[in-house]
């Protein structure tokens, strides 16, 4: 099937930044559009974090600052209000972390009311399919999915998300087959049908983890988990504190890592001194990120990435206070055990996976056997590594090329994609986490809402 209409946006992921791109050009555009939205693997609206296997699992920023619109701050806190949809007092909502799968369920009522509210001039249509390739035809760009679909656009939006984590880099890769090792560990088989006398290797020890803790414990899992990661287990509890806002004075480009870090150790050692949380510092220049990494020097990124990157994310990414307290009562009663260390090898047997660990500070390797190894590393970020034949198309034909830090697609700040010549498109965009090399602020509510009302207005307005 083929096609073609005056003014076609095709949008390739339906999570919620292809979602509340869509919901944005409903609302703006002024005359005839066509938008199709391909969305395969998890439920439109939602994506993979915000349909989950458990109500458990929880929002890491307050429900008052969930907002999907960047000009109305409440809307989520007064979704929130209206109907029984949450057994909370009022009063209490604007600070509590709510379940993921309610937000999945706000997404999905912001895009049923934006659809049935649209202009008839827009037709819109969503193909569950699999998008495996883009070529360009003219000024135009043809769309194929794995059913052999072929839709014309003017315009495309790439907005696929989160990939899985890569496998654990290792020289044996045999393991990666095995049914005892789960590649994904978004995904419920990853924590069910578990032996009662299993032991569990997480490797991982961020909020994923925490997420495959509280999933294993609801399926009433009683073995032992342990969890490794090169820093061991350090998450930070959210804290009610006000952002320590006297760092501003002294925030003033040019930016430079090593000022930077003096600066940030300096507020926070005063933070600290008068009995407050070194994190407000971390939240205080939260809005300032972005423009901050976009002006420092590669070198200066790659430093960052080495040897700042993991204590900014422990004060950046923060548990809820009581998540926080379940996974340490598990790690004093001894249910979950964390070590700081790397995995060396990992071996297939017949009912065991044996992983052999370097744990840190020393050349000491233990060996463990478990039953089952769930990857909670985190996202893939390179995408010349990605799964599918998408990623794999669009570079061999020169259309996307990976960010300097491998960390994403190479783009404006405004989500223009970038070839492999160094041309910007005026045609195809992207936003979400596959903007996280250029903005490195880029997963968060606050960020993805406002990219989706800029990347729709620059659809509509780009010739």
């Amino acid at each position: 099937m083929n096609q073609t209409t005056g003014n076609h946006i095709v949008i390739i992921g339906g999570g919620f930044c292809g979602t509340m791109t869509a919901v944005n050009l409903f609302a703006k555009a002024k005359g005839p559009l066509s938008i199709t939205l391909f969305n395969s693997g998890y439920p439109e609206n939602k994506g993979i974090a915000f349909h989950t296997y458990s109500d458990g699992h929880v929002l890491n920023v307050p429900c008052q600052n969930m907002s999907a619109f960047s000009n109305d701050p409440d809307h989520f806190l007064n979704w929130c209000k209206s109907g029984n949809k949450v057994k909370i007092p009022k009063d209490e909502l604007p600070g509590k972390f709510l379940s993921r799968n309610l937000y999945g369920k706000y997404l999905d009522e912001i895009f049923k009311d934006a659809l049935e509210q649209k202009s008839a001039l827009i037709n819109f249509e969503i193909i569950r399919e699999e998008v495996i390739d883009i070529e360009k035809s003219g000024e135009q760009y043809v769309v194929h999915s794995n059913s052999g679909k072929k839709i014309t656009a003017n315009k495309v939006v790439i907005a696929t998300g989160n990939h899985p984590p890569a496998h654990p880099p290792l020289a044996n890769k045999n393991f990666v087959d095995s049914p005892r090792y789960f590649a994904n560990p978004w995904q419920e088989n990853a924590v069910s049908n578990t032996e009662p006398n299993e032991t569990i290797l997480i490797i991982g020890t961020g909020l994923t983890m925490v997420d495959a803790v509280i999933g294993l414990t609801e399926k009433q899992f009683q073995g032992k988990i342990i969890a490794l990661s090169p820093n061991g287990y350090n998450i930070l509890a959210h804290k009610k504190h006000h952002p320590q806002r006297n760092i501003l004075d002294e925030l003033a480009p040019p930016f430079d890592l090593t000022n930077l870090f003096r600066l940030f150790y300096k507020h926070v050692r005063d933070a600290r001194l008068r009995g407050e949380s070194g994190e407000t510092v971390v939240d205080a220049v939260r809005s300032h990120t972005q423009v901050i990494w976009q002006q420092l020097s590669l070198e200066d990124k790659k430093r960052f990435m080495v040897h700042v990157r993991h204590l900014w994310g422990v004060a950046r990414h923060r548990l809820p206070s009581e998540i926080h307290k379940q996974i340490q009562e598990m790690i004093a009663q001894n249910n979950l055990q964390v070590l700081a260390g790397r995995i060396i090898d990992v071996t297939v047997s017949l009912n065991n996976l044996i992983a052999e660990i370097s744990l840190r500070g020393g050349n000491k390797i233990q060996t463990l056997k478990v039953q089952r190894i769930i990857n909670c590393t985190g996202p893939m970020t390179d995408i010349s590594k990605f799964q599918g034949q998408l990623y794999a198309n669009l570079l061999a034909k020169k259309i996307i090329r990976p960010d300097e830090m491998k960390l994403g697609i190479d783009a404006t700040a405004d989500g223009r994609i970038i070839d492999q010549v160094g041309n910007e498109s005026k045609s195809i965009f992207t936003l979400g986490s596959l903007l996280k090399g250029k903005l490195w602020e880029s997963t968060a509510i606050p960020e993805l809402r406002k990219q989706a009302e800029i990347v729709a207005h620059l659809l509509l307005s780009e010739k």
